[in-house]
């Protein structure tokens, strides 16, 4: 039997290479939900972020975790924790940051997290804004908005991550322009539930606009301050904005 030559076995190997491209498909899946309970009641949790794990290697433990679906269960939830003096923090949907912001103290805290809060309240075309729970992923925002031939001027490259979530922790994408790459910069509303005195039944919700002198520091408050139950309003810009403001950046760069 003659041998091959190099030319005839190049030619097949790569022969070869194009069927297995051809036959090969890529799968991809989101992360896995960052909290597990031992229970089917959600008591007994932990959660990690959506790495699977904190800089310091650690799982960090809950007492119980609660997912209310509107702003009156998110409210409840509050004044029952703050009656009871139990600590609470908020959880987003794949807990995407690195720090661990997310951990009650000790093993007998309360996760709240807003999974669930997860509905497009409106997008009004005409003032160019969008009203949406908290939990809303930047995927879900984007597609919205692209219904009506609209956008973010900018966002985070992982369209994951919840809005308020990424607001909470001041996630960005990249440019100087304007007012910037901060999600937060362009949210000139938000809806907060706090805990509150007895003579407020323990949780409030405060609305806070462009003209109150909280809402930056309630925009970017790391979840120290209350648990963000809706964005009222962002705003978005047409898509040839997006396209005019794209084209000048890369022109400048040149």
């Amino acid at each position: 039997m003659p041998f091959l030559s190099l030319t005839m076995m190049s030619n097949i190997a790569f022969r070869l290479t194009l069927v297995f491209l051809l036959f090969s498909a890529v799968l991809s899946t989101p992360p896995e939900d960052p909290i597990k309970c031992a229970t089917s009641e959600n008591t007994t949790c932990t959660i990690t972020n959506s790495y699977g794990a904190f800089p310091d290697r650690s799982i960090c433990k809950a007492a119980q975790v609660l997912y209310p679906t509107t702003e009156q269960e998110l409210v409840s939830v509050v004044a029952s924790a703050t009656r009871n003096k139990t600590k609470m923090k908020v959880a987003t949907r794949f807990s995407h940051s690195i720090p661990k912001l997310v951990c009650p103290e000790g093993e007998n805290g309360l996760l709240i997290s807003t999974k669930y809060l997860n509905k497009i309240l409106k997008v009004d075309v005409e003032t160019r804004t969008m009203t949406v729970e908290s939990g809303v992923t930047l995927q879900q925002l984007i597609n919205e908005a692209a219904k009506v031939g609209l956008a973010l001027p900018y966002a985070p490259y992982w369209w994951g991550l919840t809005i308020g979530g990424l607001m909470g922790t001041g996630a960005h994408g990249s440019t100087l322009r304007g007012k910037g790459s901060a999600v937060h910069d362009y949210v000139v509303g938000i809806r907060i539930v706090r805990p509150a005195g007895s003579e407020d039944g323990y949780a409030k919700v405060e609305i806070l606009n462009e003209q109150h002198q909280d809402l930056s520091a309630a925009k970017v408050s790391l979840g120290v301050l209350g648990v963000i139950s809706q964005v009222p309003s962002i705003q978005i810009i047409a898509y040839d904005e997006v396209y005019r403001i794209e084209k000048l950046s890369h022109h400048q760069c040149e």
